[in-house]
């Protein structure tokens, strides 16, 4: 029986179980129509062959796009409307799922005109506060700091962001789990034999969090980007301001798999939503040295500094 869920301010219709995400509330009232996507299971192969995409295991036509994972499975986005998955047999279900949660839901939001920024964010003070970076940068690991001093979790991995009525940039809640590598459980205290692994493959642990976790939108305060520099031995936390065209560049860049956004045709799509975000919002840069554990000296520096700045309008 296909079962409804929420996440990233969209109703989502799933016939594959999706234990990560939130159920959706239902009333009498609203059971018919009620979702805006679905995610279907279904043999894609005959399809695959008749789009005659040879080597290329990603190809985007007509507002769709196609992907292949090799022995896991192919995944269809249709029109910000629909998910099609065909798994491999034998596949591992937690990574088939962990390609509809990243790299398809991500897609879906792009064909609906959403910006997917791969990063996290927390609620601090009533706003929304997004980290991003590329992989590695410690960006769960700020917002699992952060959480852990009192301010929930809005989302992780991916932040989405839409508009509100008054031109706000607003940041939808996504799904109640972290995903922490080994070296940041170890940072935290806590123990690896607790937690899956989010799977078999990989030494990344997933991390129920709804007891801290926001689940309403809220509006975007600002934006960090996190740049480790590990070969710099000090073992401090820099904090700057980032101005000009870079912003616009830095935007494009941690777009959640951007690489997809021209094989869509939506570059500029892309190019006019970066430009609104960078006017609208302060954007910072926060730089670690070192291999040391700074996640709470960078939350000391964070709140300092959203504090000391000037007052957000409202």
């Amino acid at each position: 029986m296909p079962l409804y869920y929420e996440a990233y301010g969209l109703r989502w219709l799933s016939q594959i179980p999706m234990p990560e995400l939130q159920r959706a509330t239902l009333t009498a009232e609203t059971q018919q129509d009620v979702a805006d996507v679905q995610i279907e299971s279904f043999d894609l192969a005959g399809l695959w062959e008749k789009w005659d995409v040879g080597s290329d295991n990603f190809v985007a036509r007509d507002g769709c796009l196609f992907f292949r994972i090799e022995d896991t499975g192919l995944f269809f986005m249709e029109h910000g409307k629909r998910i099609v998955v065909s798994q491999v047999s034998g596949a591992d279900p937690k990574k088939v799922r962990l390609f509809i949660l990243g790299t398809c839901m991500s897609v879906i939001m792009m064909q609906r005109g959403i910006l997917p920024l791969h990063g996290s964010a927390v609620v601090i003070d009533g706003w929304a506060y997004a980290f991003v970076g590329h992989s590695g940068a410690g960006k769960s690991t700020l917002s699992a700091a952060l959480a852990s001093r009192g301010y929930p979790l809005l989302t992780d991995d991916v932040v989405a962001l839409t508009w509100d009525a008054g031109g706000r940039a607003i940041v939808s809640p996504g799904y109640p789990q972290q995903k922490l590598w080994q070296p940041s459980l170890e940072g935290f205290g806590m123990k690896q034999q607790d937690y899956a692994t989010v799977h078999a493959e990989i030494t990344k642990y997933a991390i129920p969090v709804q007891h801290y976790f926001h689940e309403r939108a809220v509006p975007l305060g600002g934006i960090y980007e996190l740049v480790p520099e590990p070969d710099q031995e000090s073992g401090s936390v820099y904090l700057q301001e980032v101005s000009g065209l870079e912003r616009l560049h830095l935007l494009c860049s941690h777009t959640f798999r951007g690489g997809l956004v021209n094989r869509q045709g939506l570059a500029q799509w892309l190019f006019e939503t970066a430009s609104r975000l960078s006017a609208s919002v302060e954007i910072n840069r926060i730089s670690r040295t070192g291999h040391h554990f700074t996640a709470f000296e960078m939350v000391d520096r964070i709140i300092n500094h959203i504090r000391k700045g000037v007052q957000i309008e409202i």
